[in-house]
């Protein structure tokens, strides 16, 4: 019956009203299919929200996104067609919103991993970085770190990180790429500092307190210390029904990482298990217990 509406609607032959369905919908319906692992179903959906609203930059972007995942696994002969998608689309999406930090992200991860032939491009690549940085600076040193991550220049990647901590040292998510940098190579010391001198600013930060736990479920350092931290997150008011806060399942996670390090496999199991009952998708919770 739907599809009959459709043929009749595209045919001039009934009202918009009687079955068809928003380019909102259509967009709402294609963020549902790429959540849930399908790309192609939501390409779909993304063109049918464009061919409706053709000037909406999100609906641009978000089809440029749900190609660039479906290019992923495509063969080799498929590839160069979605690619010259992927990036019209980012272009679109930046030329309806010239300061959509999204969109040129796009297309900067386009420029960065696409090969020469298919466009690829580190000059336009640091292009829509440096446009990142003037939108947002902070955003801007992401980029920069994401290229230089691309061309392993580590103490590059470790310059803009430190560059992001020292303007924003009140933004969290400025500090935390800096503190895993460093707790992942082998320098706890140095991220615990950086932990607490965000929460010398920021004492009552739940989601920084997070971070000390979390830190110490990677290093394997400061353990009593990280242990009270995630307890304490967990036993917070609001944890587990405000998603601003840290989520029980993350906290148990971390909880089930320390107790492993220290050996204590029954009470790792319980942790991860509790994680994997909070969220049953927590796939990394999964492989935490299958490993035990």
């Amino acid at each position: 019956m739907v599809r009959l509406q459709r043929i009749m609607l595209a045919a001039g032959l009934v009202p918009c009203a009687l079955g068809a369905q928003t380019a909102a919908e259509h967009f709402k319906a294609g963020r549902a299919a790429l959540d849930s692992n399908k790309a192609d179903a939501a390409v779909k959906e993304f063109e049918h929200a464009v061919k409706l609203e053709d000037k909406n930059a999100d609906y641009h972007l978000w089809l440029g996104n749900a190609l660039g995942t479906v290019a992923q696994h495509a063969s080799v002969l498929r590839q160069p067609f979605l690619a010259k998608r992927v990036k019209s689309e980012f272009e679109r999406t930046v030329a309806l919103d010239p300061a959509s930090i999204d969109g040129h992200d796009g297309l900067m991860q386009f420029y960065l991993e696409a090969p020469g032939f298919m466009g690829g491009s580190m000059a336009k690549a640091r292009g829509e970085a440096d446009e990142i940085a003037k939108i947002n600076p902070l955003r801007g040193h992401f980029a920069r770190a994401t290229i230089a991550n691309h061309e392993k220049d580590q103490p590059a990647v470790e310059r803009e990180y430190r560059a992001a901590a020292t303007e924003f040292p009140d933004t969290l998510g400025a500090v935390v790429p800096l503190v895993n940098l460093l707790a992942t190579s082998s320098r706890p010391d140095e991220a615990f500092a950086l932990l607490d001198k965000y929460l010398a600013r920021k004492p009552n930060d739940l989601a920084g307190l997070f971070q000390v736990g979390r830190t110490a479920a990677i290093t394997g350092k400061q353990l009593d210390r990280g242990e009270q931290a995630l307890r304490a997150v967990l036993a917070a008011p609001g944890v587990g029904s405000d998603p601003a806060l840290p989520a029980p399942a993350s906290a148990h996670y971390r909880l089930g990482d320390i107790a492993a390090k220290r050996g204590a496999k029954a009470q790792a199991r319980t942790e991860y298990e509790r994680a994997i009952e909070l969220n049953p998708r927590f796939e990394a919770a999964r492989r935490a217990l299958k490993a035990l």
